[in-house]
């Protein structure tokens, strides 16, 4: 049986770890699953808190496309405050989505699911981050709600996997709160509609 493609855009602001989990999971599901991967950033020259983009394409076949992904299945945004007058509007969120919305929020009801007609997830990975590793970087939470809600891989596998992608960089303390918070956002990642 043929796999389904699999194509993401993630939003965010630089600092909060949207590209380095893109590039994880293009690494761990490229290396350890039957699917083709590829991933890439899209930022300016900006400092940390400016807005980020990264995308990620997943696929049975060899990928040959190298532009932005313009109509993703799952889309994820790490940070609602880039929603305002002068960085994005809901629109260049939601542009294209086909499928699934995820979204780094503590409030369960939020304007994206009255304007967009697909899934939407909400998470509160800024506290699982907080309360995990001591600091606002909520990629990993949200890439636990990414694996659940994609069904790229099962938890464990991916785990397994991040903490050995993770160790090349960060002390072990760091790994393991991330693994924690990898699971908790696995868990904890919930369906507005």
């Amino acid at each position: 049986m043929k796999k389904k493609d699999i194509s993401i855009r993630w939003h965010s602001r630089a600092g909060l770890g949207a590209i380095t989990a893109a590039n994880a999971l293009c690494e761990i599901i490229g290396k350890y699953t039957e699917y083709h991967a590829q991933s890439f950033p899209d930022f300016g020259s900006e400092k940390r808190g400016a807005p980020v983009s990264a995308y990620n394409r997943f696929s049975s076949e060899k990928i040959v496309a190298t532009h932005h992904v313009e109509e993703p299945d799952i889309a994820l945004l790490l940070d609602t405050t880039l929603i305002n007058p002068t960085e994005l509007d809901y629109s260049d969120i939601l542009q294209g989505i086909s499928e699934d919305l995820l979204i780094n929020t503590a409030q369960e009801k939020t304007k994206f699911s009255e304007k967009f007609s697909g899934n939407v997830w909400y998470l509160d990975a800024t506290a699982i981050s907080k309360e995990a590793i001591g600091r606002n970087i909520p990629n990993v939470p949200m890439l636990g709600a990414l694996i659940k809600v994609s069904g790229l891989t099962d938890i464990e596998t991916f785990a397994e996997h991040l903490a050995i992608f993770l160790a090349k960089t960060f002390p072990q303390k760091i790994v393991d709160g991330n693994i924690a918070a990898l699971r908790k956002g696995y868990e904890n990642v919930v369906l507005v509609k």
